[in-house]
């Protein structure tokens, strides 16, 4: 495969980068099941239309969509004038038509989202239609007040947390050696158990996506000082404010620009399926164990009732 070479944003060095897209979707785990089940596609003539059907509008009405991605010019092909004309009802699933993806997709689903997303990285998607998808995740909002903390000081901490994932953001705090790291980790833990109890949701499936102290009412106190004098100084108080949210798992591996990243990405999807459907195992037996005790407490009312009778 052909290289080129380019620099760096930030280190300034030359980095080999192959622009061939079977050496690039080699490395996805997720691209030999999707080209293997993928029929092969027509070859359009140099008079068809020079756009693309690659993210057909569904006509399902969702709330969450991406549909509004349109596809770029198709390459010419140097071998002759035809230029292969991929279409999402052609290849018979509408990976593009996201309204139909909830932000906790499926592994099938996601890994032929991945590479389909992966293989059409030219093109890029409207920061609004990220933000129409984003308003309509939930969140769950935590705080912790009046802590005897500064303000400053507890913004180091919550640097830490914010953006990542709840599971990576404990395990941060974890190593973290700042005296206030176990104090955000309650409240992150306080708050992701609040979203289990109220939607069933778990720490995997959400993110934190604010995290930071403001100044709370700060104390004023006397300061001692030599030659007789003294002086005013403040006791430093502040207050937590964290948000979390769910996940949406298409939107991450639309906006993941390398293959690592969206290995990632599935990966977190993985775990959030499996502790999603463990915890849904829970519940049921939970509801099951529930209805049993009612009915045995129904039937041990109406024997008292008969025998009082």
């Amino acid at each position: 495969s052909r290289h080129c070479f380019f620099y760096h944003r930030r280190e300034g060095r030359p980095i080999a980068m192959s622009h061939s897209l079977i050496s690039r979707m080699s490395r996805l785990l997720i691209s030999r099941q999707f080209i293997s089940k993928t029929p092969a596609l027509p070859i359009a003539s140099s008079s068809s239309p020079k756009t693309l059907g690659l993210f057909h509008k569904s006509a399902n009405k969702g709330i969450r969509c991406l549909s509004s991605m349109t596809a770029v010019p198709a390459r010419p092909n140097n071998n002759s004038n035809n230029t292969i004309q991929i279409n999402a009802r052609t290849l018979g699933v509408d990976h593009g038509a996201t309204k139909s993806l909830s932000p906790l997709v499926s592994i099938a689903d996601a890994e032929n989202f991945a590479a389909f997303a992966h293989a059409n990285r030219h093109q890029k998607v409207k920061p609004f239609i990220f933000k129409r998808r984003r308003v309509q995740l939930k969140t769950y909002v935590g705080n912790e007040r009046n802590i005897r903390h500064s303000p400053w000081r507890m913004n180091l901490v919550c640097q830490f947390a914010a953006g990542l994932t709840v599971p990576e953001a404990l395990k941060q705090l974890m190593f973290c050696r700042k005296v206030k790291a176990p104090l955000v980790a309650k409240v992150i833990r306080r708050t992701a158990n609040l979203a289990d109890i109220r939607d069933g949701y778990q720490a995997s499936q959400l993110e934190v996506a604010e995290c930071f102290a403001t100044h709370g009412s700060h104390l004023k106190r006397v300061k001692i000082m030599g030659r007789g004098r003294s002086g005013k100084k403040h006791r430093r108080h502040c207050h937590i404010r964290l948000v979390l949210r769910e996940i949406d798992f298409p939107t991450k591996l639309v906006q993941a620009e390398s293959i690592n990243q969206k290995r990632k990405w599935l990966g977190y999807l993985k775990t959030a399926t499996d502790d999603y459907e463990k915890a849904k195992v829970e519940r049921d037996e939970l509801a099951e164990l529930e209805a049993m005790a009612a009915e045995l407490e129904k039937e041990a009312r109406k024997k008292k009732e008969e025998e009082e009778k």
